[in-house]
């Protein structure tokens, strides 16, 4: 697997665009490599999606383990992404609802057969 630091790219104009989150708070929320990987994951999946998977999907590509990724989701990328208004977290039953794809998933970063797709899930947002 390609190291962490090779997240996908964000368009963040086109974030921007669709979100409505201020420049500066879009480039600081897509610095981050898993922000940047859990939204990806996300806008190529219809919700609700399992905090479980996603724990999967992004120590797949990560260095650290499954533990520490997962601590880093359930208490930092998923509440802040929450605070800006792009998604809902139900931390009690571990699932995230995302309104609508906000990046672009041409390239998928994982093998994702096993769950439901947004309806034109390999196409850019608009």
């Amino acid at each position: 697997m390609p190291p962490f630091e090779s997240a996908p790219v964000v368009d963040v104009e086109q974030f921007v665009r669709l979100t409505d989150v201020p420049p500066d708070e879009a480039y600081e929320l897509l610095a981050n490599s898993r922000t940047r990987l859990t939204l990806h994951v996300l806008s190529t999946c219809a919700p609700p999606f399992s905090v479980d998977r996603l724990t999967d999907i992004v120590s797949s590509r990560d260095d650290a383990d499954e533990y520490a990724v997962h601590v880093s989701l359930a208490h930092a990328v998923l509440p802040k992404l929450e605070a800006h208004g792009l998604l809902e977290y139900d931390a009690d039953a571990g699932l995230i609802y995302l309104d609508r794809p906000v990046v672009d998933v041409e390239t998928p970063v994982a093998e994702l057969s096993d769950v439901p797709r947004w309806p034109g899930a390999n196409s850019p947002p608009t």
